[in-house]
């Protein structure tokens, strides 16, 4: 339950601002894309960073375990230039016993690019790699307590110059870049709220272009989200939601009342644009009156306010 309640939130941060409404390529919101979590090249002369850090506190216990999951989109093109690029969901994932780490390990990986054609329509994508550094420090004063770093950075080979457009640079980045970090044998502190003990280790955390909290469910600490977005510990995704409308900050009844008022071009434009955004109208078009009346709202105690 926790590991699919952090994957819901993961994909939510990973989807923000995919398209926003009204889902046209032509809306001027959607001219400008990707603002959250994008790793450029290295060597690409960009206002985008080419790494994100993140360090967190772990209380190790029996054979202690560590598992990554980095994410983000990497981007496609259909050849006929007409639509936005589309974002392919690509996962990252690394395991490592934290009592038996001796020194900093570095995994790198790669993913391939491509043309893959369907019916008159090609679709490219352009080749990443990029580098996991993982690295574990303890606390003299604090017992088993221990910092653990992770660093995730965009080695792609880069050779356009500074000025390249932006949606150039964006093929070759890592967009929309977060992850998932899950402890077997081990609990997380939390950053935001650490026990008086830990604060001192928490205080000396440095997270660069990311923001880790607790996530799953409530009072339990063996995953963490480290977003692009700053969080609270433990969000969630309401249980009411029908579905991802890329803009979570953004209430899921107005969203949906608004789109249903676009008019059958505006819906066509908007389904020519990207096969998510299609799925956003077919849902809204087709959503049921008890779903929307349960999107007006609700009642619920949240863990502390049962008094």
């Amino acid at each position: 339950m926790t590991v699919d309640m952090a994957r819901a939130v993961a994909d939510a941060v990973l989807f923000e601002g995919y398209l926003l409404y009204p889902y046209r390529a032509s809306a001027l919101k959607n001219r400008m894309r990707w603002q959250f979590g994008v790793l450029a090249p290295r060597t690409a002369d960009s206002s985008e960073t080419w790494y994100a850090r993140t360090e967190c506190l772990v209380e190790p216990a029996v054979e202690p375990t560590l598992d990554l999951l980095v994410r983000f989109l990497q981007l496609r093109c259909r050849d006929n230039g007409s639509v936005p690029d589309e974002g392919v969901v690509r996962e990252v994932d690394v395991s490592v016993r934290l009592d038996r780490f001796d020194a900093e390990h570095e995994v790198p990986f790669e993913l391939p690019g491509g043309e893959d054609t369907d019916g008159n329509i090609t679709c490219r994508t352009w080749p990443l790699s990029g580098m996991i550094r993982l690295g574990v420090e303890g606390f003299e004063e604090l017992g088993e307590l221990q910092k653990v770093r992770i660093t995730v950075e965009n080695h792609t080979p880069w050779d356009q110059g500074p000025s390249v457009e932006r949606d150039v640079m964006l093929r070759r980045s890592l967009v929309s870049a977060h992850t998932l970090l899950a402890m077997r044998g081990g609990s997380f502190v939390s950053l935001l709220e650490p026990p008086d003990w830990a604060s001192p280790a928490a205080e000396s955390c440095r997270n660069k272009h990311t923001w880790p909290v607790l996530v799953g469910e409530h009072g339990k600490r063996d995953v963490m989200l480290s977003s692009p977005i700053i969080l609270y510990d433990y969000p969630a995704v309401a249980p009411e939601s029908p579905g991802d409308l890329f803009d979570a900050a953004e209430i899921d009844e107005i969203l949906t009342l608004r789109t249903m008022t676009l008019t059958d071009e505006e819906k066509r434009e908007a389904r020519a644009t990207d096969p998510r955004a299609a799925a956003i109208i077919d849902r809204t078009e087709n959503l049921p009156s008890e779903v929307l009346e349960q999107l007006h709202g609700s009642a619920r105690i949240l863990p502390g306010d049962e008094t």
